[in-house]
């Protein structure tokens, strides 16, 4: 599973557009003080340099170790070998006020999620932001899910009461990225292909990335569609 996971973050690391996009449309609500939760190759990283500091944590030792060569230099990150589930993580944020918690792509491999967002709602400060970048719509779950250690995709309504029993008040949702949801399923689901499957999944990702997201993004600036493979909560401590 683990080989998955490292490879499909791997090929995420290509889409740097589509990165962009997803960065720019969360950018409003981070803060100066953020906690990256499973922070893996760290794809927001570069957008986030000028703040005033970043803790990163991840589970796995080749990110953990691949972000501390990368970032050495840099005095405002902080990288940790970490557990959201795990209640040590709330030292963590030690002398800094966190105003922000992001989650891109990582509550959906967290089999207890609720312990997460429990230590989450620790974290963060009074005033500050959890923002949360998902898997939408469980009924897509397929073999890339599993493939990618997946526990789970969200429902709106399911992920809406597991915020309000972790006292967490939503403060914006919205979907992204309607044309990856058709890919989802032909690759998941039609295909049933995975990450070690698929021969060709590089050549896919960097396709969409260079000839698909400005037009998607053009398009979805323009029409806010109920659906797209991506769910985005902004919530903040209730």
């Amino acid at each position: 599973m683990y080989k998955d996971i490292i490879k499909a973050q791997k090929d995420n690391s290509l889409t740097v557009n589509y990165n962009k996009w997803v960065f720019d449309t969360i950018s409003p609500y981070v803060g100066n003080s953020i906690i990256d939760v499973g922070a893996g190759q760290g794809n927001f990283l570069p957008y986030l340099l000028n703040k005033e500091s970043i803790i990163t944590i991840d589970i796995l030792d080749t990110f953990v170790d691949n972000l501390r060569r990368l970032y050495k230099s840099q005095k405002n990150i902080h990288v940790f070998k970490c557990d959201i589930q795990d209640d040590n993580v709330i030292m963590l944020s030690g002398p800094y006020n966190i105003d922000t918690v992001i989650c891109n792509n990582v509550l959906e491999h967290v089999k207890d999620d609720l312990r997460a967002l429990y230590n989450i709602h620790k974290i963060l400060n009074n005033k500050g932001n959890l923002i949360l970048i998902l898997p939408a719509f469980q009924i897509l779950y397929n073999e890339w899910d599993k493939a990618v250690g997946h526990f789970r995709r969200y429902d709106f309504q399911d992920i809406k009461a597991k915020l309000t029993k972790t006292s967490f008040k939503i403060q914006l949702k919205f979907y992204i990225n309607t044309l990856g949801l058709l890919g989802w399923f032909l690759n998941g689901g039609i295909l049933r292909n995975t990450p070690a499957k698929n021969k060709l999944i590089k050549r896919q990702a960097v396709f969409f990335d260079r000839y698909l997201v400005r037009l998607i993004r053009k398009i979805e600036g323009i029409f806010h569609l109920p659906f797209g493979q991506s769910l985005i909560i902004i919530a903040r401590p209730d």
